[in-house]
Parts: structure tokens; sequence; C-alpha cells
């Protein structure tokens, strides 16, 4: 079995961590695909000396290449034939505004994470047109931003299994703090905007268990979300992506949480059997409510995707009409490489000039 991560930051670690010790009586290859070879190439060191100490029959190494350039791309994935890809690289890093403050940084805090979705998509979709090209047959996972990021691909047909991340962070707090053993007595719905406490109690996740409607959703996520967020979320995420790419490539059969299911926006219940993912919704929702509902946060958090275009939500809007008014309120998906091209000049100019209030 094999599997192509594309990204050597925090999470392909964290994934790649995880996957060190997963239990696949086959075997598995795993190889990363990164523009920072030393990166990629010490992640999989360590954690092909973690499968050795696990006794599994695990092997892990690095390609140098360009994940933007989707021909080089093309050719690094027809070499590494994967049954499934792992996108978990951006050209945007969430912790910039914390890292390196700019004027950049200080409009991704005033406009919110929506503001991203071209930089979060720029990977994406060139590994989506590689595979295309290249792989057709192997399944795609996108760990960036897929709550937004997932409805583009398949507004621009690029096959998506599901992401990872978001919805199973705050399912995974939820299960632990109710004391589950598993998810299959919990069902939630909600987004990337649950990540952190919505400024609107009344915009809250919905959750039930055993069929029975939660009302203290947010007294129950309120430690992970003051002491078990931000940079920590990748190692939960990186044993999110392991458990789904394993149960993906073995059929196993799973109840869980993931973001955009199919190219569906927000985060659903659901279950995987024999390599596919079925929404589990709870008893009095269907999928029409359920979807409404992600849409309806989705323009909170700042993006949607819908009728061919990306539409940011109020506070992306207001921000960006006197910076880069021609794409305020947004742009058509067949127009996001030159949507990408704009807010790249944007990001360098602002990146030079201090922070404002």
């Amino acid at each position: 079995m094999k599997l192509a991560i594309v990204g050597s930051g925090s999470l392909a670690r964290a994934t790649c961590l995880a996957l060190s010790t997963a239990d696949i009586p086959a075997g598995l290859a795993v190889v990363l695909l990164a523009r920072d070879g030393a990166a990629a190439a010490g992640i999989a060191h360590v954690a092909g000396v973690r499968a050795a100490l696990f006794g599994r029959p695990a092997r892990f190494t690095a390609v140098l290449v360009d994940p933007t350039d989707a021909d080089a791309l093309g050719e690094a994935l027809a070499e590494a034939a994967p049954d499934g890809v792992l996108v978990c690289a951006s050209t945007q890093s969430p912790w910039e505004p914390a890292d390196r403050p700019s004027a950049w940084g200080g409009l991704l805090r005033r406009a919110g994470f929506g503001l991203t979705l071209p930089f979060q998509a720029q990977i994406a979709l060139a590994t989506g047109a590689a595979l295309r090209r290249s792989r057709p047959g192997a399944f795609l996972v996108n760990a960036c931003f897929p709550d937004a990021v997932n409805p583009l691909l398949a507004a621009r047909d690029v096959p998506v299994v599901a992401g990872v991340g978001n919805i199973g962070i705050f399912a995974a707090a939820l299960q632990a703090a109710l004391g589950l053993p598993d998810q299959s007595r919990l069902q939630v719905i909600g987004h990337h905007l649950h990540v952190h406490a919505p400024a609107d109690p009344g915009d809250e996740a919905m959750a039930w268990l055993d069929g029975a409607r939660l009302d203290d959703v947010g007294a129950l996520l309120a430690t992970h979300r003051t002491v078990g967020g931000g940079r920590g979320n990748n190692d939960i995420t990186g044993l999110l992506a392991a458990r789904l790419l394993t149960t993906l490539l073995t059929g196993a059969t799973q109840d869980t949480h993931l973001p955009g299911v199919a190219g569906l926006p927000g985060g659903y219940p659901v279950r995987i059997t024999a390599g596919e993912v079925a929404l589990r919704l709870p008893p009095g929702v269907d999928r029409d409510r359920a979807v409404e509902a992600n849409r309806r946060w989705a323009t909170s958090d700042g993006a949607l995707v819908e009728g061919g275009r990306v539409r940011f939500g109020p506070s992306v809007a207001e921000a960006l009409a006197p910076l880069l008014p021609a794409y305020a309120e947004g742009f058509a998906v067949g127009e996001v490489a030159e949507a990408t091209a704009a807010f790249q000049a944007l990001r360098e100019r602002l990146r030079s000039q201090p922070v404002t209030s």
C-alpha cells in the first residue's frame, strides 16, 4: 500500500509519526513530496526509525519537488504511484500573523481566515491536476482549509474524498469530554468556524449523543478551545489523518467526522466503509439542512463557494474593499489563478508595511 503526502510542515510530520505506528500487516510505503527537501528527509528518517521500533513494515522516503508546479508534481506522483494522496501544504501559513507581524498579518486578523482561500487552494488544485494526468485512480484528501477549499476543488471538477481536521478536532474533543470510547454514538455538524468559539453563541456547532441534541456544546469544548487549540491542533489532526488514510487503504469501517466530504461545505458525521465515505446524520436532520447550516457558517467564516463563484463574507469584503476592490466580493471559480496572483501581489506589498490598528 502506497501513500503520498504533499508537504513537510508540522501536519505532515504529525501524520507521518502517527502512520509509523499504524498496524497495516500488508506494509506501507509513504513518500513525502515537498519543496523543503531537508525537512521532508528529516520527517521520513524519524518516521522510519519509529516504524522500526514498533516493528511495523512501513517505509518513508522524501522527494524534492515544487508542489505548486502541477507538471513536476505529476512526474513525482507517476513515479511514486500512490494509492492515495494527502495534501497538507499551502502557500499561506496560518501562523504568519503571530510569527511575522506586518500589515498583511493585520489584514488577516481583521478579515478572518476566509481571505486566505486562494492560497489554501493553490497546492490542492495543482495536486488535483497532477493526479488527473498521472494517477487518476488514486484518492485525494485535502487538509488545507477543506471546509472551503474542497467545494472549490469540486467546482473545478477535482474529485476529493474529504478533508481532515476542523470538525474532526472538535468532535474528538467532544468525544473526550463525554468519555466516549469512539464516535459511533456522537454526531456533530460544524465548520472551521467552530475550532474557536463563535462570536455569537447562537452560531455554535450542533451535536447529538445517542440521537438527542446536546445543548452545552460550547461548555464541553471550552477547555479544548482554551488550552488545547492553536498549533497543538496539528498533533490531533495528524492522528486523524493517519486513521483516515489507513481506513481508506484497508477498507475498514470507521464512524468519525470529516470536513469537505465530496466537496460539501463544512463538516459532518460520516461512516467510512470499503473505501467509501457516507454521511451519518442525526435523526431528523437531512442532507439539505446540514449543508445549509454549513453554508451559513461558511459566510461567517469568510468564504463560501456556490453557483460557480467564491463569495467572500462581510468581514473579508469590508477589509478588501479599499485594498483589492475587484475581488472584494469574490471571484469566479474559473478565475482562481488570476485571483491568486492578485492576492500574492497584495500580500507582498503589505508584508513590507508595519502592522496598523
